[in-house]
């Protein structure tokens, strides 16, 4: 079978979701879903479909760490540091994001929330728009994907004081995870999975996600994701399942503190 790639976009990934929600089991749709298949149901008032009661988990297939970089104009070098200067100042240290109820900034929320520090947030359409405004100090800091701010790191515009995930990063060997060294534990991520409706047979399902796990451990392919700063990170429809709920309590704790809304 030779899979079609269709896009719709709309509705912050609403649109295509309900689409998939309502299709026939044959021949099996599938819907790639990121970090807003989880935010969604919190963020709006009411959705066309329940993502717990119309999906099933096929697979995990990798995410995009996160990570906390500061303005050169911070003289912070650790996370402890920065999180001295934030606390003796309240409200006055701006966050940048490509927007309200996105990952970055509800795990920014979180982040704060957790640290005990007092930030505001200032939303822009994407880093084209943030990233002067960083460089400028306008804004002193973004949690934001390690593809866009690597780069600028190590071309030293930009600080990178903490990766928002449990480990270090291969390609950051030096730059210590969030939790090391005095800020709270926070993961953040882009991730990418695929689940399908419910009305699609189990067997089908295990097939799909067979396959699935089975591509991305290709070491050519691995290795293809890595030089773009993605990680690998293949689960099968059960721990999928589990990390979707994780996600989606998390991001419902993060609306509620921020008051975060779309509708």
């Amino acid at each position: 079978m030779t899979p079609v790639v269709e896009n719709k976009p709309g509705g912050g990934t609403v649109v295509a979701t309900q689409e998939v929600a309502r299709a026939p089991a044959t021949p099996p749709p599938l819907l790639m879903v990121s970090n807003s298949f989880t935010i969604n149901p919190s963020l709006h008032a009411s959705l066309p479909y329940d993502i717990f009661r119309d999906f099933r988990p096929v697979a995990l297939a990798a995410a995009i760490p996160h990570v906390l970089v500061v303005s050169p104009a911070i003289p912070a070098r650790t996370v402890a540091e920065f999180l001295a200067l934030a606390r003796a100042r309240p409200g006055e240290f701006h966050f940048a994001t490509p927007g309200i109820g996105t990952s970055n900034h509800l795990n920014t929320e979180l982040f704060a929330r957790r640290s005990g520090a007092s930030f505001t947030h200032v939303p822009y359409r994407g880093f084209a728009q943030w990233f002067p405004d960083l460089l400028a100090n306008r804004v002193q800091f973004v949690i934001g994907t390690v593809t866009e701010l690597i780069g600028p790191a190590r071309d030293g515009q930009v600080r990178i004081l903490a990766v928002a995930q449990d480990a270090r990063l291969p390609s950051l060997p030096d730059v210590p995870a969030l939790g090391e060294d005095g800020g709270p534990a926070v993961a953040s991520s882009s991730w990418f999975g695929f689940v399908a409706p419910a009305s699609v047979p189990a067997a089908t399902r295990d097939r799909l996600e067979a396959a699935m796990l089975d591509s991305l451990r290709v070491p050519e392919a691995v290795r293809r994701l890595q030089e773009m700063q993605i990680m690998p990170a293949p689960r099968g429809g059960d721990a999928f399942a589990a990390f979707l709920r994780e996600e989606h309590a998390n991001y419902a704790e993060a609306i509620r503190i921020s008051g975060a809304r779309v509708d």
